[in-house]
């Protein structure tokens, strides 16, 4: 009996610890998760091999109270149970299973119609998988997101034969399939479906092990994090071991948090907390900050802005601060670069691109003592904190000055990349627009698009009044940038969108000097800093152009974003298919803004699908665009306000 004695003690001293968390303490049953169970759909699977850790409970009460969760024995030793769960154990250790267990399979988990102990037996001695005779149970269609993501599942699954790789959240095949070297081709070959699995294994094992005693994810949606960050392509061939210590890595992105994003919109908009005394004491009296490019900062606007607000920290903050500035073209020369850095002692990083956010993501989990932060608006990992400004203020102060200009309501928008925060900037331009000019009407083109034409970029001769991309590069010298006005061949230029970082680096490296960076209840969290005008991190220039007596309108509706009195996303708005997006009464949340990937009813035009986009837009595009690899989630958003 020595062997059940054994497991029965862990498994009191599970049946215990749920008690006082106030939790059911018994194996869970499926009949009372469903009371409708027996009027749902069947289908028989046959008889495969599923994965233990997928199975979780029992369809019926029966001997659910004889064990705990994950299948530990509970009832007394001596008992004829007990007797039978050990001579089972020694027949098992001596021969194997003999027969396969029958289950229920219900949103991707099991439930045991038969085979109670031979589970518990079979997870008391570490086993991983086991065989089984399924039937699939399929639940009732209805508008949840865990149902949708069940129904994809059962499409991949019926595909590739990959029954273990289950995700909870709608999308999540969909973002695997567009990984780079997922699959060879439109259909599943025998050696894409055998690496996927193999890998998928060999993380599982990993996952059960490191996170066997912490509140975590579902391992498949861990795995989907997990392939994101580190590339498939890049580790489909890797062993046990190295998968082992890339889980190791990045366990606590794995935990299961309730806020896992805290969006904060302004400088002081920090919690305030107390210095802790160590820190205080040996804060740092000098930053050595390292800023990197993908491109010469002389070949972009963006990459020169970024410049510039770093040249600004260096003046601001003097001998508090030494910075260098990095070209990086590649993930591929990321790491060795990063690892340099280190070695000369340089302790804050800024990643300037958005498409440098999964380059960071290995050295920032290997160095945890370095800072790093990469301009993105998306990024749900802790050990990475992510900055961007919220354009769309500045494009909504645009869009009133094109509806003035405009008597014809027609004007031409072009965007760069399809990505998130592109919709809010577009649709903020839009509602701008319409507020001055009911009749305005929106053309919308793509910079990044394929059919794009740089030259004439609006057939409609009528379309005059066009708002392109933001000031361009030094080293060009084209004039079609900001809002400007196109009169027989010739361009006036009338205004234009001005980042400021500055504000920001020297706000960022002031808190690194001052110990409150990182207050430590906000260790667990990812944070996004996403600040708008009324940081001073943007602003709007208006040439003289411009009839002044219009630029009072555009100042008081400035002022008001400043105060946060207004936002351009308030009161009654539709998208382009007439739904209803917000109502007269309320303002959309700042999750709600970051989230868009819809555009407002003025707009003609539509998103680029990734067929249609340049080779240099691609990388970004697919990890950050509209349905992307990093999609956000409303629910996954808190934020602190001024």
């Amino acid at each position: 009996m020595e062997h059940y004695s054994k497991v029965r003690r862990e498994g009191l001293r599970v049946y215990s610890a749920a008690i006082q968390a106030h939790k059911d303490p018994y194996l869970p049953v499926l009949e009372e998760k469903v009371p409708n169970l027996s009027q749902l759909t069947r289908l028989s699977l046959g008889v495969m091999t599923i994965s233990l850790s997928q199975v979780i409970g029992s369809v019926s009460q029966g001997r659910s109270y004889a064990f705990t969760a994950n299948f530990l024995p509970i009832l007394e030793s001596g008992s004829e149970f007990s007797s039978k769960w050990d001579q089972l154990y020694e027949s098992v250790e001596e021969k194997g299973v003999s027969q396969p267990i029958t289950v229920l399979e219900y949103l991707g988990e099991y439930y045991v119609i038969e085979g109670n102990k031979r589970v518990s037996v079979m997870k008391s001695m570490g086993a991983e998988d086991i065989d089984a005779d399924v039937t699939r149970v399929y639940p009732e269609k209805k508008d949840d997101p865990q149902i949708q993501a069940y129904y994809e599942y059962c499409d991949f699954a019926r595909e590739t034969g990959l029954y273990s790789m289950v995700f909870t959240r709608p999308g999540s095949y969909q973002k695997l399939l567009s990984l780079p070297g997922i699959r060879t081709g439109d259909t599943w070959t025998s050696d894409d479906i055998l690496s996927l699995k193999k890998l998928f294994h060999y993380f599982c094992s990993a996952y059960n092990q490191v996170m066997k005693d912490r509140s975590a994810i579902r391992p498949g949606d861990a795995f989907l994090t997990f392939l994101i960050a580190f590339g498939y392509a890049d580790i489909r061939d890797e062993d046990l071991d190295k998968v082992t210590e890339r889980v190791r890595l990045m366990s606590r992105e794995f935990e299961q948090r309730d806020n896992k994003v805290n969006l904060v919109m302004d400088p002081g908009a920090q919690p305030s907390t107390p210095v802790p005394l160590l820190s205080a004491l040996f804060r740092p009296s000098h930053i050595k900050a390292a800023f990197l490019f993908n491109r010469p900062t002389g070949e972009s606007a963006w990459n020169y802005w970024h410049e510039l607000g770093r040249l600004e920290l260096e003046e601001k903050l003097k001998d508090k601060v030494e910075t260098i500035s990095r070209i990086v073209p590649s993930r591929n020369d990321f790491s060795g670069e990063i690892n340099q850095l280190i070695r000369d002692g340089y302790t804050a990083i800024f990643a300037t691109s958005p498409v440098m956010l999964n380059s960071c993501i290995q050295p920032a989990l290997e160095h945890p003592e370095v800072k790093f932060l990469c301009c993105s608006l998306l990024s749900p990992y802790n050990n990475i904190r992510t900055y961007y400004i919220r354009f769309y203020e500045a494009k909504f102060l645009l869009g009133l000055a094109a509806g003035i200009l405009a008597r014809n309501g027609k004007i031409g928008y072009i965007a760069d990349y399809p990505i998130y925060g592109t919709a809010s900037a577009a649709n903020a331009f839009a509602l701008g627009a319409r507020m001055v000019n009911p009749d305005a009407k929106i053309y919308l083109n793509w910079v990044s698009a394929t059919y794009f034409n740089a030259e004439n970029p609006f057939l409609d001769p009528e379309i005059r009044v066009i708002c392109n991309r933001d000031i361009t590069a030094p080293n060009h010298d084209a004039r079609d940038y900001g809002l400007y006005l196109r009169e027989e061949g010739e361009i006036l230029n009338i205004a234009t969108l001005i980042p400021q970082w500055g504000p920001f680096y020297c706000s960022i490296v002031e808190r690194l000097l001052n110990g409150t960076f990182n207050p430590a209840e906000n260790r667990d969290i990812a944070t996004n800093y996403w600040w708008g005008i009324s940081s001073h991190i943007l602003d709007v220039a208006f040439s003289n152009r411009f009839d002044p007596y219009a630029m009072r309108l555009i100042h008081h509706y400035r002022e008001e974003m400043k105060e946060g009195s207004f936002s351009p996303f308030e009161g009654e708005l539709r998208d382009q298919q007439g739904q209803l997006r917000c109502t007269a009464d309320r303002r959309l949340t700042p999750a709600e803004i970051l989230c868009m990937d819809y555009l407002v009813d003025n707009i003609i035009g539509s998103f680029p699908g990734p067929e249609e986009m340049i080779p240099s837009a691609l990388p970004l595009v697919k990890l950050q665009g509209i349905h992307g690899e990093l999609t956000p989630e409303l629910n996954s958003f808190s934020w602190n306000r001024k």
